[in-house]
């Protein structure tokens, strides 16, 4: 039976927690992670009604993307948001597990949803929002035997550089050894001085993938004490949350609007000359208002976002690019719909729903 700990899980294979921003909390909040799971309910944030709603269910979990616990409480008393909610969730053993920029960078996550939902092609990452911590593996095996470990890691998602996988790099050596007393040795004897022809097989290893490389590393190695060396590099891979990609063809600006809205169920406003070509569109789920700029140096002519701050339209407008305020709900729900499917793969066991909430927090969807 899967439980608590058996969603946590999979949410990291899903949306690794280092792709999350510089202090952007995530993970297990509530709950016990021994609890068994058979139900959970889906959404942007973890409210009252929420809960109540998850009780009335039978669901034992909160997948959310805003994690209600942000920064540390000094009390869980008090009426205010997310309070009330953190009580009950308690109460009724309710774990709260959230999903934030990790999911909003993840592949297939928010932005990556919105940009399917839009029609894009062509869909690409672009900017950097921080960097991703990263590893490198070394390991000692005999001349002719890596196929198997390489094949094993690049499963367990090492070796990974750009649009490449099961990337490394192999170079010979001599490694020399003598087994001790209660050694199983694969070349050699107890007691005997070897000296072997071997290879180095070096390999990029990512912080989700580090606990599944040993792992892969210790089951697949042809020795029983295998040495390696796992090390931090300085240059970790770039977390990028924006998207950018082409409309099927292009639109004047004052088309795009009843496009997005068509495409989202949004009644959203746009800022910017109504007859400009717009062409290449960029995404960014929720509070994106200020990644235009950005959009604009790698060639979008639109930003489609969530939320546009009146300084972000006027500067925007002034610079002749088109900003599309969506909706903070419009343009994030979609990825917790693909959440909840992706989930409910991960977990055959497990039930998973996406919903919308009752209580007016998600303003009035179109």
């Amino acid at each position: 039976m899967s439980t608590v700990a058996s969603l946590v899980a999979a949410l990291e294979q899903i949306a690794p927690r280092s792709l999350a921003l510089p202090g952007d909390p995530g993970g297990l909040q509530v709950g016990n992670p021994a609890a068994p799971l058979t139900r959970a309910l889906v959404a942007l944030d973890c409210t009252l009604a929420l809960v109540r709603q998850a009780a009335d269910e039978g669901a034992e979990a909160l997948v959310v993307h805003h994690p209600p616990i942000y920064r540390p409480l000094s009390t869980l008393a008090g009426e205010e948001h997310p309070l009330p909610a953190l009580r009950a969730a308690v109460e009724r053993g309710i774990a709260v597990v959230a999903a934030h920029t990790n999911w909003d960078a993840a592949d297939g996550g928010v932005n990556d949803t919105l940009a399917a939902r839009l029609s894009l092609q062509d869909v690409t990452p672009f900017g950097q929002d921080a960097l991703a911590r990263s590893y490198k593996l070394v390991t000692f095996l005999p001349a002719g035997s890596a196929d198997a470990l390489l094949d094993a890691l690049a499963d367990a998602g090492c070796g990974q550089i750009g649009l490449y996988r099961r990337c490394a790099f192999l170079s010979p050596g001599s490694g020399t050894f003598e087994p001790q007393p209660g050694a199983q040795p694969t070349i050699g004897e107890v007691g005997t001085r070897e000296t072997v022809e071997e290879v180095r097989l070096e390999m990029v290893v990512p912080e989700s993938a580090k606990e599944r490389a040993l792992q892969a590393l210790r089951l697949y190695h042809p020795y029983d004490e295998p040495a390696f060396d796992l090390y931090e590099l300085a240059n970790g891979g770039a977390v990028s949350i924006a998207r950018a990609g082409l409309l099927p063809e292009p639109l004047p600006a004052r088309e795009l609007r009843p496009f997005v809205d068509t495409a989202l169920g949004s009644r959203s406003r746009l800022f910017g000359p109504a007859e400009r070509s717009v062409s290449r569109v960029a995404v960014v789920g929720g509070s994106g208002g200020d990644y235009w700029a950005s959009a604009m140096a790698t060639g979008c002519d639109a930003l489609v976002t969530g939320e546009v701050r009146h300084h972000e339209a006027v500067a925007a407008a002034e610079a002749g690019f088109v900003l599309v305020d969506a909706g903070h709900f419009h343009t994030e729900h979609p990825g917790m719909e693909a959440l909840a499917a992706r989930l409910a793969d991960a977990l055959s066991d497990v039930r998973f729903n996406a919903v919308v909430p009752q209580d007016g927090s998600a303003g009035n969807p179109a």
